[in-house]
């Protein structure tokens, strides 16, 4: 379940522990500045690829419960309601690192180092993973302008901006990763997903532009087709193994530690919703994530936006052994997700030839790749596998259907991938709370939120340019994204 440990160098350390305490201070982190000519680019990769667990860290402890993974008996947390200001962690940590993130751009942009030149390859790659991720949760951010030294008050760019500039570098990564292949750059103590395997970062850099162009596939059917086009059947390969998948090592005692581990004392439970599809399809993956009730035993989930709230220990927890651990690895991008994606392609046949076989083929290599990743026994994987709904049956959106289901699973503890895959494909289909007694309604009338509101700092800090952006979404957190159009 874990990759090799990669070896964090002090500064690591450092940066993930000042940049903890940098968000207690009243600062606006679109103006923060954190890069320095002075220090070398390989050292300032460490804190840009840490800040990679910041797409999943808070939407760990927040996706679920809208995508009914998890169920939280606090009135902080609820399917229907999101405050601005509780959740803006993952805003800050982005800006925060964004001028790092420029200066080392800045800094590589005309070394002919072998080194340089692949620090310079991953930053753009991290970059497009931080702020495409960003841009999911909020739509339109500040982006072209941000971290800038001249720069004020940066404008908020569109999200189809973000996306097509983020197509443009991931191309620019992967030409330059494959000018480096034989130049033998080892990175172990500054790169914090790969440890500098130049090979890995371009299946990495294939598989998030393929998620990224899937994910257009309803508001830019071209750009879509064609960049999944270039993800699929490039030289370089999409992650095709566990070992390849992007992943990021936590560690005991004072080191970093997985967001959930922080939860660990908080009245939330595994959803109903979710423990009843993994009983109805005896997933092997359930007792590996949960712990049986306290009361009565079994795996019980409790449901989601109950206004009176139930006693917890007659619902499960999650896994005290497999879950709650301060080294569960932090996951980016998957191989399962990988190949979820092919299967969507293939099945419709999107940028490459509709051929069933090879969706079907890809499917059940996700489910797989996500049971193997969890621990779930040969044996077992065989039998989950033998399975009906593990072969793709009926017409194609019965068959989109099974693999936006499968790949909702999967994609436990995977941060924003996970809400934003279920805004896409709009599946599993969760049972409507609106208007029914017992339910907590909220902003969006019982529904699921479709979009994070705008920090409340940003009212006051970027007045003008937060005010024209926020136009776009009238109903706040039940607005939707650009490419959220079903």
């Amino acid at each position: 379940m874990k990759k090799n440990i990669i070896v964090i160098t002090l500064i690591s350390l450092m940066s993930f522990s000042c940049e903890k305490n940098f968000e207690e201070f009243n600062t606006n982190p679109l103006n923060a500045q954190l890069g320095s000519d002075e220090v070398t680019p390989r050292i300032q990769l460490g804190p840009i690829t840490d800040a990679l667990k910041s797409v999943g860290q808070i939407n760990n402890q927040i996706t679920p419960e809208y995508t009914r993974q998890f169920s939280y008996n606090n009135s902080s947390y609820r399917v229907s309601e999101l405050v601005a200001s509780q959740w803006n962690n993952m805003w800050n940590r982005v800006y925060r690192i964004n001028p790092t993130i420029n200066n080392v751009l800045q800094q590589t942009q005309e070394s002919t180092s072998p080194v340089d030149i692949v620090v310079g390859a991953i930053t753009k790659i991290s970059k497009v993973y931080l702020f495409t991720g960003l841009s999911d949760l909020y739509g339109q951010i500040p982006y072209s302008e941000a971290g800038l030294m001249d720069v004020q008050f940066p404008k908020y760019d569109t999200q189809q901006f973000v996306y097509n500039d983020g197509f443009g570098l991931l191309d620019e990564a992967i030409t330059s990763l494959s000018s480096q292949i034989s130049a033998d750059v080892q990175l172990p103590t500054d790169d914090r997903v790969y440890g500098g395997e130049v090979s890995k970062w371009i299946r990495f850099a294939n598989s998030l532009k393929l998620r990224l162009a899937m994910r257009l596939r309803d508001v830019d059917n071209g750009t879509s087709a064609s960049k999944t086009a270039e993800a699929i059947q490039h030289s370089g390969g999409l992650i095709s193994n566990h070992d390849q998948s992007a992943t990021i090592e936590n560690f005991g005692g004072a080191g970093p530690e997985h967001s959930i581990y922080q939860m660990r004392n908080e009245p939330f439970r595994m959803a109903k919703f979710f423990v009843d599809y993994l009983t109805d399809t005896n997933d092997p993956r359930l007792p590996i994530w949960a712990d049986p009730a306290v009361n009565g035993g079994g795996y019980v989930g409790v449901d989601n936006s109950l206004i009176d709230f139930p006693n917890n220990d007659n619902f499960s927890k999650l896994s005290a052994s497999n879950i709650f651990r301060q080294d569960l690895e932090d996951i980016i991008l998957m191989y399962s997700e990988s190949e979820f994606l092919k299967a969507e392609a293939y099945l419709i046949g999107h940028g490459v030839g509709k051929d069933l076989n090879a969706a079907n083929d890809a499917y059940r290599a996700g489910i797989k790749a996500s049971l193997e990743y969890w621990g779930v026994g040969e044996a077992s994987v065989t039998t989950f596998l033998a399975r009906d709904f593990t072969t793709l049956t009926g017409n194609e959106e019965a068959m989109l259907k099974q693999i936006a289901e499968q790949k909702w699973v999967s994609l436990f503890l995977s941060g924003t991938e996970l809400w934003s895959e279920v805004r896409r494909l709009d599946y599993p289909v969760y049972p409507s709370r609106s208007g029914v007694p017992g339910y907590f309604q909220g902003d969006t009338n019982g529904e699921m939120p479709t979009r994070m509101d705008y920090p409340e700092d940003e009212a006051s800090l970027n007045a003008q340019n937060h005010d024209l952006a926020n136009s776009n979404y009238p109903r706040a957190i039940a607005s939707k994204v650009w490419w959220d159009v079903n």
